[in-house]
């Protein structure tokens, strides 16, 4: 008999909390140095997108959507090139975060994590949403890749799930979107770029009025209004995506060396 997938379980592991933290910081200036060691060139372009207050401070309490997803790097571009404070809230898989006891003892002192189970149970969605209301409440940054299915095109976006639209709508935060190109394929001195795009409001990408009520949470209502939001950001977003693809292809006769740095972590 096959022995059960390790996972961790669903909710938020952690404090709500804007504060960055030791290990938050520590894990930060790791992957600074092995971005340093690997040569990789993270190229951060539209800084000045990122939400501050009146004094020009980092807020957070909005959503990153990082796309388009590639591989394992992902995640570590935004850790590394936004400001320590306030700290990124991450969505992963529940799996993929339990496949060995040094992920489990990172993560759990890590926190401000959201792990994805392979269930389904409905209720443990109900649990996804109320961890991402906690973390954005706090003032926290929650990032998460909203794409879906199988992988698309260099360029282009794969479909956009419904997640990101229900976190959205219901806590009626910005959504900022963080494209990425040069994500696709690694190796030693590879440029990744990160461009972060103007905020949006998840009214105005649902097509609902600023003064109308919230669709009753569960309804049809709702549920078409998030694949409005979902339809409409995926348009918005699509020329960026191409363009930083575009601008993050390498020179012709680049020497790709080690290029098993692309799947090494999965």
């Amino acid at each position: 008999m096959t022995a059960p997938v390790p996972e961790l379980s669903a909710g938020l592991h952690g404090r709500a909390t804007a504060d960055p933290g030791w290990t938050y910081r520590g894990l930060r200036l790791l992957w600074k140095v092995l971005a340093w060691l690997l040569g990789i060139r993270l190229e951060l372009q539209g800084a000045e997108h990122l939400p501050r207050d009146a004094t020009g401070r980092p807020t957070g309490a909005w959503i990153l959507a990082g796309m388009p997803h590639r591989t394992w790097i992902d995640a570590f571009p935004t850790w590394i090139l936004l400001p320590t404070r306030p700290r990124l809230a991450f969505f992963g898989d529940a799996q993929m975060m339990a496949r060995s006891w040094q992920r489990r003892f990172l993560i759990e002192r890590l926190g401000g994590v959201v792990p994805i189970p392979s269930s389904r149970d409905p209720k443990v969605v109900e649990m996804h949403l109320a961890a991402a209301r906690a973390l954005l409440d706090a003032g926290a940054i929650f990032e998460l890749f909203p794409e879906t299915g199988p992988a698309s095109e260099l360029g282009h976006l794969r479909k956009l799930g419904a997640g990101l639209g229900y976190v959205a709508l219901r806590n009626q935060v910005p959504i900022v979107p963080v494209i990425f190109g040069g994500n696709d394929e690694l190796y030693w001195g590879r440029r990744i770029i990160v461009r972060v795009l103007p905020p949006l409001d998840p009214r105005s990408l649902a097509g609902l009025a600023a003064e109308a009520p919230l669709p009753e949470p569960g309804s049809s209502a709702e549920r078409a209004a998030v694949h409005r939001l979902t339809a409409t950001l995926a348009e918005t977003v699509a020329p960026a995506v191409m363009d930083v693809h575009l601008a993050s292809v390498p020179p012709p006769g680049t020497v790709k060396r080690g290029r098993f740095l692309t799947t090494m972590f999965r």
